[in-house]
């Protein structure tokens, strides 16, 4: 099922595999907040179920897909052309995004305004612009823009590095990111204990997954047949990965020092074997399920397509 086939080589826009991953990571949040909902799927050490932490171990994943996705394009096009054309980048971003969250934020207000969900004009202000992983809008149904607003720091900062550095020196950054975010984790925790219920959700604190998946785009670019790309591609390693994700995630989500460390960095590594894997692996039984029809053409607006 996860036998190893000869890695595909990436060309052409569309990336194999990688919608449906999206997917199945959407799929997860969805059926993660329904299990909080439920009280389903309680049944791992430490009071931890498995279907209520899809939700974040879903984000996650979303995290490690831009990073890989957003700098493959940036670089393809720097390859192609000899240069990024800032402005379509953005503006494709912001059609992909937009619209569907203004309607979001528009439903959410008719529905304040009628006294159904509490969310304050703070809070919209909040949402509108992006900052509501830092500052708390105080409303359950805002709340959850919270990763939107992670990914639109990233595209804010990320492509501007890009442009600056050249690959190697981008990787090198990512490779340094990836070293530091668990750190400012750590000292987070334990300097200021008020802040730990935020550190799941601040952009410098949540680094990590987006650079892993950077620099996984960054090193097929440059190293291909790199040990570590290797490592990772492996079925086995793959295969732990996605138990990573689906089991083992909701017992170390439970342990609040470990998750915090180096907890979050491990999932996002999993992620990014899976994700690696699975577009080098487009023609085995779980890479035709992944590249199926309704996985591919499930709607997910939020989040950027596999081709520009």
């Amino acid at each position: 099922m996860l036998a190893a086939t000869r890695p595909q080589p990436l060309r052409g826009k569309r990336l194999p595999s990688l919608d449906g991953l999206r997917a199945i990571s959407a799929l997860m949040v969805v059926v993660g907040h329904a299990g909080k909902v439920l009280q389903v799927g309680r049944h791992l050490p430490f009071g931890s179920g498995v279907v209520d932490v899809w939700g974040p171990v879903g984000v996650t994943v979303f995290f490690v897909l831009s990073g890989f996705l957003i700098t493959r394009l940036i670089v393809r096009e720097r390859r192609t052309t000899g240069t990024m054309d800032v402005r379509a980048f953005y503006l494709r971003r912001a059609l992909r995004i937009l619209p569907a969250y203004w309607v979001y934020i528009a439903v959410i207000a008719i529905l304040a305004r009628m006294h159904l969900v509490l969310a304050s004009p703070s809070s919209f202000a909040r949402s509108l612009s992006f900052t509501t992983n830092y500052l708390n809008p105080h409303s359950w149904v805002l709340n959850h823009s919270w990763s939107l607003s992670i990914e639109e720091q990233f595209y804010l900062l990320w492509p501007a590095l890009l442009i600056i550095a050249s690959e190697k020196r981008a990787r090198r950054a990512a490779q340094w990111l990836i070293v530091a975010t668990p750190i400012l984790r750590i000292l987070t925790f334990y300097v200021t204990p008020g802040m730990r219920p935020n550190i799941t959700s601040m952009f410098h604190l949540r680094a990590d997954a987006l650079m892993i998946g950077s620099w996984a785009a960054l090193e097929l670019e440059l190293h291909r047949h790199s040990r570590v790309l290797a490592f990772l591609r492996r079925p086995a390693v793959a295969l732990g990965g996605a138990f990573y994700c689906l089991f083992a995630a909701a017992v170390v989500r439970r342990l609040d020092i470990v998750s915090v460390t180096f907890g979050y960095t491990i999932e996002a590594c999993a992620a990014c074997s899976v994700l690696l894997w699975a577009i080098g692996n487009p023609r085995t039984r779980v890479g035709r399920v992944l590249n199926s029809a309704p996985l591919v053409h499930l709607p997910l607006t939020s989040r950027p397509k596999s081709a520009p």
